[in-house]
């Protein structure tokens, strides 16, 4: 169990020491409201485990259950203490059936990861409670359907809500690097796991990862303008990324 893995990291980071606390706040209210009994295992990911954190960044973490009563239960939780700490804490979670079955609870509204992504990432998170997740005997999922997926969340809730101002730009942002991650995969590529190597890996200046890495790291006031073209050039992206999908196409490029 990588619990306190961070004790071997060199040179951590103000904020780094304070998603630590946020780390040891969220695992002990999983563990006391949860049984234990219940919890499969308890991983850590997200831009705390990769060292991308920013000032928009939270601490992510992810229950493993043996049954699906408990997902409710964990909602619950984030909704309860997401903003008490800082960095705010994300609890995730996924029942053993969601896991067989590769799909998500109704209780879930048809938002949110497929289990198969996260088994496919599950190398890289940080198992801190628990058991590791035996992968072998579970559903791997398409690229291609996932990508599918991703598009249609993007067209459906991420944009249009992001154009009402129910989001910041920084939740667009970090949504697309998972987009682009699917996107390289589709092409039979095998991106890093990291969003700074993602974004160095496409040697392509005009691919929306880069314009995706500076927003996120380097731009500290992004004027609406920028905001503007941005995302006129994501919804171009995406139906770039559409057209790539179609059936009809027999060569298939970016």
């Amino acid at each position: 169990m990588d619990f306190g893995f961070w004790k071997d990291w060199k040179r951590v980071t103000k904020l780094e020491k304070q998603a630590i606390k946020s780390v040891k706040s969220a695992r002990k209210i999983i563990l006391k409201n949860i049984p234990q009994e219940e919890i499969i295992a308890i991983y850590l990911k997200g831009s705390f485990v990769r060292r991308e954190m920013n000032k928009y960044s939270d601490v992510d973490l992810t229950t493993m259950l043996k049954r699906s009563k408990y997902v409710g239960k964990i909602k619950k939780l984030e909704k309860e203490y997401r903003k008490k700490f800082s960095p705010p804490i994300q609890l995730g979670s996924l029942s053993l059936w969601e896991l067989k079955n590769n799909k998500r609870l109704k209780i879930r509204k048809n938002t949110g990861t497929a289990p198969s992504r996260v088994i496919e990432h599950l190398k890289n998170y940080k198992l801190i409670y628990g058991e590791p997740l035996n992968v072998e005997s579970l559903p791997k999922g398409s690229h291609e359907k996932r990508l599918k997926n991703m598009i249609g969340i993007f067209n459906s809730w991420f944009l249009p809500d992001y154009k009402k101002g129910k989001f910041h730009i920084h939740e667009i942002l970090k949504q697309i690097f998972w987009l682009i991650e699917n996107e390289q995969k589709v092409l039979g590529k095998n991106p890093p796991h990291s969003w700074k190597k993602l974004t160095k890996s496409i040697k392509d200046k005009d691919h929306i990862v880069h314009d995706t890495f500076k927003l996120y790291f380097k731009t500290p006031h992004k004027s609406l303008e920028e905001k503007r073209a941005y995302i006129q050039k994501l919804e171009r992206y995406l139906k770039k990324l559409e057209k790539f999908l179609t059936p009809s196409q027999t060569t298939k490029s970016l």
